[in-house]
């Protein structure tokens, strides 16, 4: 079955940075997602195009949460100060959170924001499901809908990710390949937050000329959580064999395997998380929300996926070998990586 598409007509990402190009501006823009960091440069690019500066209190609020609306209404609708616009950026605001008066406050404002006045909401920590929007911020999207844009910020494609990190390191003096920059942004999950540290990392070691793969498997760290991830989904698949050669490969890396213990375990707690879910009909939004994944509901999403094809017992039998492991971890004399292999053959032997 195809995935539910968005329930809002959305602005491609690609399409949004070429009306900034062009110097086109909307008056209300809605900005949310998984990659955190495209939002936040998205902002910064909507700031510029607007003639903005940031560190101008007179021109820029930033704000975060449910605003005060008489301030914002003061601010919006006032005219800039030796400048062509004045821009509000609203971190995490949180629809559900507003009551009835401010929420029609809110919406108003946008309808009625002078050509003068840029507006931005921005979810950095706040997860937005947009298949099964709640009341209050399917209003507010879709007036955003209406009266600007809605941009939904996911990761981009591995290639186009690494293509960025090259950029990067070609502004600070170095160059990365395309084979070696996409060998960065798997190490790093596609994460571009990730990977901007790590190039920063990366040129600051080499000054200059070229970032080889030596150079990116001597200090960039494989994220514990995608080479988890990955282990965990080789066993719910039935492929032990695959399981234990990305155990060696981990292992490879210097990973302590109390920590391996622990990320497996998690990963496997965020599958029985979302079979509970999927069990008590709720969206993986409003699990994630219950749950306290705060800036990680992704996690949940993903976890939804997995749980579907698994069963409520199969989950908790695993959990529970997961649990004497972790006890034996913490108590026992044997070697914790025999613990490990043993780990793996008793969850590839449980019946799903």
């Amino acid at each position: 079955m195809a995935a539910k598409a968005p329930l809002f007509r959305l602005v491609a990402e690609p399409a949004l940075n070429s009306e900034l190009k062009a110097g086109k501006l909307r008056r209300v823009y809605y900005l949310y997602g998984e990659e955190v960091y495209l939002t936040g440069l998205y902002c910064d690019k909507i700031v510029k195009t607007a003639g903005g500066e940031e560190a101008d209190g007179l021109n820029f609020l930033r704000l975060r949460g449910v605003p005060d609306m008489n301030a914002l209404s003061d601010f919006s609708e006032s005219m800039p100060f030796f400048a062509e616009h004045k821009c509000v950026r609203i971190t995490d605001l949180d629809a559900e959170d507003m009551d009835n008066d401010q929420l029609k406050a809110l919406i108003s404002l946008i309808e009625q924001l002078p050509d003068t006045t840029v507006l931005m909401i921005a979810q950095t920590g706040l997860e937005i499901d947009d298949k099964k929007p709640k009341a209050k911020t399917k209003k507010l999207i879709q007036t955003v809908e209406k009266c600007g844009a809605v941009c939904k910020m996911s990761f981009l494609p591995l290639e186009r990710t690494a293509a960025m990190a090259a950029k990067k390191a070609s502004r600070s003096g170095c160059t990365l390949s395309q084979g070696n920059a996409v060998h960065l942004a798997e190490l790093c999950g596609r994460s571009l937050t990730i990977i901007q540290n790590e190039v920063d990392k990366l040129c600051s070691y080499k000054q200059s000329g070229e970032i080889t793969k030596e150079d990116i498997d001597a200090l960039t760290p494989r994220q514990i959580d995608v080479s988890v991830y990955a282990l965990a989904d080789c066993l719910l698949s039935g492929n032990p064999g695959r399981a234990y050669r990305m155990l060696d490969d981990i292992f490879a890396e210097c990973v302590e395997p109390i920590i391996i213990m622990s990320a497996l375990s998690g990963a496997f707690v965020d599958f029985y998380r979302a079979k509970l879910g999927q069990k008590a009909r709720k969206t993986p939004a409003d699990a994630a929300k219950d749950l306290g994944y705060f800036g990680r509901a992704f996690v949940m999403t993903n976890a939804y996926r997995t749980a579907q094809r698994l069963s409520e017992r199969y989950l908790r039998d695993c959990i529970a070998v997961l649990f004497r492991t972790n006890l034996l971890m913490n108590s026992s004399k044997t070697d914790n990586r025999l613990l490990l292999e043993k780990t793996i053959a008793e969850i590839s032997a449980i019946a799903r």
